[in-house]
């Protein structure tokens, strides 16, 4: 299940969920439209907010075993992939970060099929 369902359980929490993509600002209304989205989304094709993060950026992490087998499974349980927007070898992460700086939870993918569990985040935050 996509982190953005759990919205209203992170708000609860006290915290809110921002969303930072790393494509051209023109996807963020695509974006929106297929997932549902209606919170906060900031992009950086620039890649500085990632590397300031300490994200994984590798072509291996994209194409890894564990990636390509689990696209397998979404691609046979119907879910198809649309075009890739952004910078493909990005890995991305999760983050609970007080509004002091202090990082509560730091969650880094380690290849494309790697996504943080809600509960992790939510456990993170008290929940």
């Amino acid at each position: 299940m996509q982190l953005h369902a759990h919205r209203a359980e992170i708000e609860a929490a006290g915290a809110s969920l921002h969303i930072i993509g790393n494509g051209n600002p023109s996807f963020i209304e695509g974006f929106r439209e297929k997932t549902g989205y209606t919170g906060t989304i900031y992009t950086d094709p620039s890649l500085a907010t990632y590397a300031a993060l300490g994200l994984v950026r590798s072509v291996g992490a994209t194409v890894h075993p564990r990636a390509i087998l689990k696209g397998m499974q979404r691609v046979a349980s119907g879910m198809m992939q649309g075009r890739t927007q952004g910078d493909a070898w990005q890995q991305g992460g999760a983050l609970v970060i007080q509004p002091d700086g202090k990082v509560l939870f730091n969650y880094q993918a380690r290849e494309a099929s790697d996504n943080v569990e809600p509960a992790q985040l939510l456990a993170a935050l008290g929940h």
